[in-house]
Order: structure tokens, then sequence, then C-alpha cells
């Protein structure tokens, strides 16, 4: 089952440049692309849920984290305006999508916090750059980010010693926390790239201290190394962004 599961990883990251690649270039014809990738997703989500039986190791959360990490790859895909940039994009995915694939039901903590980070970045980027572009449908974006961050969230925690109400709490509040984030990042006049790199900051800080301390291994210095991880980044952005008054 090893060996087969190896290449059905493969084939499955390889199956996310076929539909999109084939629907998607040179423009995406969303009548055809929509039901093709939302076909793809089932395909994956069934595979996973028989894989996991055969594993005896089913778990909800494990396969909605696998769903939500190819939505964010949706996302990002279409939010990529160059056609070179789009196709080394999906040259990475494949080995993205194939090393988690291979990796689901595997209980690595690293792994699937590189995964949530992974999905969490995808997430934030795509719905600000919508949220930028397509600004009417800006209560959905916000709702977005609320459910998927909840379900990220809950997904990540599922795996820690705690009572299932314990971590489903925490997880809607970090919902609540991102979503209110977005609603007022998308007031400053920053390029959609910044305010997802933002965004995904505040939510990695808000993810990591509520591990810590569900794990009752919150303290100071802890906090002080994550708070200087998301400064230093919060300060490449200020740094990179080119600042000017708008509408000159």
């Amino acid at each position: 089952m090893s060996k087969h599961h190896k290449l059905i990883a493969f084939l499955i990251g390889l199956a996310f440049v076929i539909v999109l690649q084939s629907l998607a270039h040179p423009e995406p014809v969303f009548r055809f692309l929509v039901p093709a990738y939302l076909l793809y997703m089932a395909g994956v989500y069934f595979y996973n849920r028989w894989y996991l039986q055969q594993l005896q190791a089913l778990n909800l959360w494990v396969l909605i984290r696998s769903e939500l990490l190819l939505a964010a790859g949706f996302g990002l895909y279409l939010i990529i305006p160059s056609e070179g940039v789009r196709g080394l994009f999906l040259l990475t995915g494949v080995g993205v999508i194939a090393f988690f694939e291979l990796m689901i039901g595997k209980h690595s903590e690293n792994i699937v916090l590189n995964e949530t980070l992974f999905v969490a970045a995808g997430l934030f980027f795509a719905l600000s750059a919508f949220s930028q572009y397509i600004p009417s449908y800006q209560t959905a974006y916000t709702a977005l980010v609320f459910f998927g961050t909840a379900l990220l969230a809950r997904s990540f925690y599922d795996f820690m010693p705690q009572p299932s109400e314990t971590k489903t709490i925490g997880a809607l509040v970090l919902g609540l926390f991102a979503s209110e984030i977005f609603w007022a990042l998308s007031f400053l006049p920053l390029h959609f790239s910044a305010l997802g790199i933002i965004l995904f900051d505040f939510f990695y800080f808000a993810l990591m201290m509520n591990y810590y301390f569900l794990f009752h291994s919150l303290n100071f210095k802890k906090m002080q190394f994550h708070l200087f991880l998301i400064m230093a980044s919060g300060l490449l952005v200020i740094a990179a962004t080119p600042w000017k008054i708008l509408g000159q």
C-alpha cells in the first residue's frame, strides 16, 4: 500500500497542474474550471478518506486540512498575473501537494505546522488580492477568512491532548481575530501582498501563543521570540512598500 500511495500522491500533485493548465490557459474559463477543480478536490477527499480508513487513522480534520491546501493553491493560482510565474508555481505545487499527500496519516507536529502555514499563507494572499481587485464582495471575503482560519486552526490543534471543546473554542476565537484584522487591514492603502503578509504574521503569532498556552508552556521568552519574528517581517513589508500619496 505504501508504494501505491507514493505513486498516487505524485499523481494527485500532477493532476493539480493538469486541471489548472488545461482549463485556465491562456485565460481561465470559470464555467469549466470551477466545476472541474471541485471534482478534483472531491476525488482527493474520497481517496484520502479511503486511505486513512485502511490505516485505521480516519480523522475528519486531516481531511479538511488537505482540502484547504488545495483550495489555497487554487486561489493563489488565480491571482498570479504572469504566465512564467504561474508555470513556476504549478511546478512547485506538484511537489508541495505530493509531499503533504504522502505524509497524510503520519503524526508529525512539524509537518502539520508547515502544512498549516502553507495553507494560511495561500488563503490570506488570495483573499487579500480578491478584496483589493473585486472589493464589492468584502463581506464574503471576511466570512471566508473567519471560516477558513477557524477550520485550519482546529485541524492544527486536533493532535493536542485537550478536550474537543477547548480546541474548538480556541479555533473560533482565532478565526474571529483573523477576520477582524483582515477587515481592518482592508482600509490601508497597501498592496495585497503586504496585507497578506501582515495578516499571516498576526495569525502565526496567535496560533503559536495559543499552542503554548494549551500545552501549559507559554512564557515570556517564547512570546518574545515570536514577537521578534513578526516584527522583523513587518519591518520588511514596510521597507519594501513604495509609499506615496494616493491619487498622485
